[in-house]
């Protein structure tokens, strides 16, 4: 395809949604251009199905949809972006009626305030979960290729094809762990972007909170479980045969009463700051002489969104992550796998909001209990119990592929599905399955049954770090723990995929309509 298609469509596509005076926004997934239109009587659908690279339309709600496909799309957004941005570039101007500029602009304000009370509680959840998708669905490719790196790299780990400390086992980890440790910088850039901020101020305060400078929250986790080991008659030697070296001492920053962290590995977070980041950018505009709006407004805006997330959202999180651990550690206590399935069929909502990293401390400290106990503690049941709250997710999304009639969409979902087999369960979450919702749903109570089979068989393992496919090698040491992880994940994956396939139901089918092409 050339460029030239790619610039011809894009002004066909203008023109017929109306021109610029009828785009209140516009963005894409990964196979559609998404134009979120003022006066949807003015859209010419004919001029825009003459466009060889139309594949077909849809309409949801106000948002204008122009299937492309992968690899187009961008193109075509990019095109779009070029025109819109111009102010030299003429367009032909769809208009109604003698519609003026203010006519358009009463009209925008009148459509957002008529989704905003759309179906009342149940409105606002279902247009939060959209526009979380519409978030997350630029920088998905990303974290599916890192996850299917990570998962790889845990395999040739536990094979001993990747040895400890060396330069390229290092080279490997940072193919595999960048996208995940800077997973907040992700989240700010795509969510500033999304709420019509400057994605740059979302990058720079996003590497901010995962700064080297900052305490890692994985390793304070890890250094805590350690100091609990030792207060409980550890030794070093117990630890080491665990884990192979003793952890470093770190611990949160303290200023006054507020403790400090990094934001290593957090989703939640860069979404409260991204839109504390845009909102600030925005409301600063319109107060700052316009003489010194280039230099004061960005500075103000990393200073006063840093700090905001830092001093006061990085503190609520801590007392948030205190919670779920205790919480977590009460259920464990349930006897008769109803504790189990209870974590299992909550672990992937903890996902969402970063407040999984406070856990590895308590797995740590699982494992190594397990390997200096004998009996029913020989080994940590928590491997288990995360290995089949993350298929279960992947098997919602498998069932939403399957379910799924557009191509490109349907393979998305496949890829989310295949990183669940490797233990990343982001694609599937954020890709797949918390935008629609119940899909979600239907995983946690996948993982929740599959909880319920790992407590009553007491399915252990003497490490972590690895789940599902690459996991199974920690229980290789006995057959009959071998053989029920396996049964148990293929329960949980069963169990959320015919939920999803047979409860959860597809919207706006009947609106999606072929290109005569």
């Amino acid at each position: 395809m050339k460029n030239k298609d790619y610039k011809a469509s894009a002004q066909l596509f203008i023109e017929a949604v109306g021109g610029k005076l009828n785009i209140q926004s516009y963005m894409h997934c990964v196979t559609r251009l998404r134009i979120n239109v003022i006066n949807k009587d003015i859209v010419d659908i004919a001029k825009v199905k003459t466009s060889k690279l139309t594949k077909g339309i849809n309409w949801s709600s106000n948002q204008f949809q122009i299937i492309l496909g992968t690899g187009v799309v961008e193109a075509v957004y990019a095109e779009v972006q070029q025109i819109l941005d111009d102010p030299k570039k003429e367009i032909t101007e769809n208009k109604s009626k003698d519609k003026s500029l203010e006519d358009f602009k009463t009209q925008a304000k009148n459509n957002k305030e008529r989704l905003r009370n759309a179906g009342g509680v149940l409105g606002v959840i279902q247009n939060a979960m959209k526009g979380l998708g519409e978030i997350f669905l630029p920088i998905i490719p990303a974290i599916v290729a890192a996850g299917m790196a990570m998962g790889f790299a845990a395999l040739f780990k536990n094979l001993g094809v990747l040895k400890p400390g060396s330069h390229f086992t290092d080279i490997v980890d940072i193919v595999t762990k960048t996208a995940f440790d800077f997973l907040i910088v992700l989240v700010c850039w795509s969510t500033v972007k999304k709420f019509g901020g400057n994605p740059v101020l979302g990058i720079i305060v996003g590497l901010m909170f995962v700064s080297p400078i900052l305490p890692n929250k994985g390793e304070i986790a890890s250094y805590e479980a350690w100091l609990k080991f030792q207060n409980n008659g550890g030794t070093e030697e117990q630890w080491k045969q665990a884990f192979n070296k003793l952890p470093e001492l770190v611990e949160p920053w303290k200023i006054g009463f507020i403790k400090i962290t990094g934001y290593q590995g957090s989703v939640l977070p860069g979404l409260f700051i991204g839109i504390i980041i845009a909102y600030t950018e925005k409301n600063l505009k319109k107060i700052v002489p316009s003489a010194v709006n280039i230099i004061i407004t960005p500075f103000l805006t990393i200073v006063i969104s840093f700090t905001i997330g830092l001093m006061i959202l990085g503190p609520i999180l801590l007392i948030i992550e205190s919670g779920v651990l205790i919480a977590v550690k009460t259920l464990l206590n349930i006897p008769y796998g109803f504790g189990t399935a209870l974590v299992a069929g909550s672990l992937q909502a903890i996902v969402i909001t970063g407040c999984h990293q406070i856990l590895q401390g308590l797995e740590m400290q699982l494992v190594v209990d397990g390997r200096t106990n004998t009996g029913a503690m020989n080994g940590s049941i928590f491997n288990a119990i995360w290995t089949v709250s993350i298929i279960s997710q992947g098997g919602a999304a498998l069932a939403v592929a399957l379910k799924e009639k557009n191509k490109d969409d349907k393979r998305l979902h496949i890829s989310s599905f295949i990183s669940t087999l490797f233990g990343i369960t982001e694609p599937a979450i954020f890709g797949s399955n918390l935008p629609k919702i119940k899909p979600f749903l239907y995983g946690l109570a996948g993982g929740a049954i599959g909880g319920f089979f790992v407590g009553i068989f007491n399915i252990r393992c003497s490490g972590m770090g690895v789940t599902v496919l690459p996991g199974l090698l920690l229980y290789a040491d006995s057959v009959k723990n071998l053989l029920l992880i396996i049964v148990g994940n293929l329960i949980a994956l069963g169990s959320a995929f015919i939920l999803t396939f047979f409860l959860y139901k597809q919207k706006n089918k009947a609106k999606i309509t072929k290109a005569n092409v």
